[in-house]
């Protein structure tokens, strides 16, 4: 089994490689390709070449203006654990650091420290980008800033082509003649790290150990944090619905396996049936209308996993001068009622349907009639001998179930504007937003993947026949 198990994970990489590629590239040859929500955007602020230089920036940022082979690629550097190191993350000693202001300690400029300390930050991020030493990189800047207007050339070490170069150089003349060359330097400075915001390249030179890095969102946010703060959410909602739906299901199709045809049997399955025919959006939208409203009746919030004031209550119910409190937890449990509602309902009709059926062929075996024939009770017979026989299928279907409730999800999520990670996947994939959407898609998978081996382990528990050596 060990050894099984061992395979399987080796197998988790090449697998997630092809899930995460074949993502990654529908998504580019989409119309608009990657990003295109957050460059329109951009573009929309001005108008003109300003919108074009606001586009090119952006772009460059979020390293859209490389080819989809070598974004993916890149991508794949940053999660994995096993890598190379980028550019901009190199430390470099503080003796590197003394040594560049330096050199630029004699410029004009260096009489303001906060300046002084933006254009050694921009000497060292050229030198880890570039392939040059500290003292290399500041000579340049110290030669760069001695006429700013005139080196604008100094940004092809970051391989940025500026857009109409000529403009920005009758500018910081300007800024020369009327405010000095000390305000000359620092609007260089600021003009050549807003240019290389976000620029880096790969070290192919420095493999590392390293921790996963999911990148970052459009938005502007880390997509470690975006991903930490979803997925609890989704995981509660899934830790709530799945026991209830197994227990309703299991125990109501074994009743309806008992005596196939009757009265239970035939109610149960036309009940959740009708139930599942019902689509979740449409239960949502009823339950909402109806239950949180103050023209009917307001019984439950209309939204989040928490009431207002929230962050004042205490942990757990208690009785005080005014009454009834429910606490955090209570408050979080009726607010959570709604939505696990509209998860679990669907799940009733199909697992009770296929527990009915392992079961009848578990009591149809031969072991059950030598059961039965040598007086065992009958909840023995049924839950003793006969559902444990009867597991398999429903092993097969929690595999699959677990995913794509945490996926689909995202309508419930929606109706109840509960941040979880399906509504977080659909809001990616609006914005072409590939850290997100390819960090949304890892999860998913890796959560998917690890289900199934899970399942096989299962297999082997609830079935002594089952071997995996």
């Amino acid at each position: 089994m060990f050894s099984y198990i061992l395979r399987r994970l080796f197998l988790l990489v090449p697998t997630l490689i092809g899930v995460t590629a074949v993502v990654f590239f529908v998504m580019a040859a989409s119309p608009g390709g990657l990003g295109n929500m957050k460059i329109r955007e951009n573009g929309a602020m001005t108008q003109g070449m300003e919108a074009k230089k606001q586009i090119e920036r952006t772009k460059r940022r979020y390293r859209l203006d490389l080819p989809v082979a070598a974004q993916y690629l890149w991508w794949v550097n940053q999660i994995s654990p096993v890598g190379f190191n980028l550019s901009h993350s190199r430390q470099w000693p503080a003796a590197d650091r003394q040594a560049v202001q330096s050199q630029l300690a004699s410029l004009p400029m260096a009489a303001d420290p906060k300046a002084l300390d933006n254009a050694t930050a921009a000497a060292l991020a050229t030198a880890a980008y570039a392939d040059l030493s500290p003292r290399e990189a500041g000579e340049k800047f110290a030669l760069a800033l001695a006429k700013p207007a005139d080196n604008l050339a100094l940004l092809h070490l970051m391989d940025v082509k500026p857009m109409l170069p000529e403009d920005e150089a009758a500018k910081l003349r300007n800024i020369e003649a009327n405010y000095g060359l000390a305000e000359a330097q620092t609007q260089f400075v600021a003009y050549y790290r807003g240019e290389t915001e976000g620029r880096s390249r790969i070290l192919w030179s420095s493999p590392t150990v390293k921790w996963p890095d999911l990148g970052e969102s459009l938005q502007g946010r880390s997509v470690m944090s975006l991903v930490s703060e979803r997925l609890p959410n989704s995981l509660l909602l899934n830790i709530l619905s799945l026991p209830l739906i197994y227990a309703v299901a299991i125990v109501a199709g074994i009743y309806a396996a008992r005596r196939p045809g009757g009265r239970w049997d035939v109610g149960s399955a036309a009940f959740f049936m009708t139930l599942w025919s019902i689509p979740t959006v449409v239960a949502g939208i009823l339950l909402q209308n109806f239950l949180t409203n103050d023209k009917y009746l307001r019984v439950f919030p209309s939204s989040h996993l928490h009431g207002v004031g929230d962050e004042m209550m205490a942990f757990l119910p208690s009785w005080g001068p005014q009454g009834f409190r429910r606490g955090w937890l209570m408050d979080m449990a009726w607010c959570l009622l709604l939505p696990v509602c509209c998860l679990v309902y669907h799940g009733f009709a199909q697992l009770s349907r296929i527990m009915r059926g392992a079961m009848l062929e578990s009591l149809s075996s031969d072991y059950i009639r030598t059961a039965r024939a040598k007086g065992v009770s009958e909840p023995d017979l049924l839950w003793r001998h006969a559902f444990r026989n009867s597991t398999l299928p429903l092993i097969t279907m929690l595999s699959g179930l677990i995913p794509a409730m945490i996926g689909g999800a995202v309508i419930v999520e929606t109706v109840f504007d509960i941040p979880g990670m399906g509504k977080l996947m659909v809001d990616a994939a609006g914005n072409k937003d590939p850290d997100l959407m390819m960090a949304s898609v890892l999860v998913g998978s890796l959560i998917a993947l690890l289900c199934d081996i899970g399942r096989d382990v299962a297999y082997a528990v609830a079935d002594p026949r089952v071997s995996y050596e």
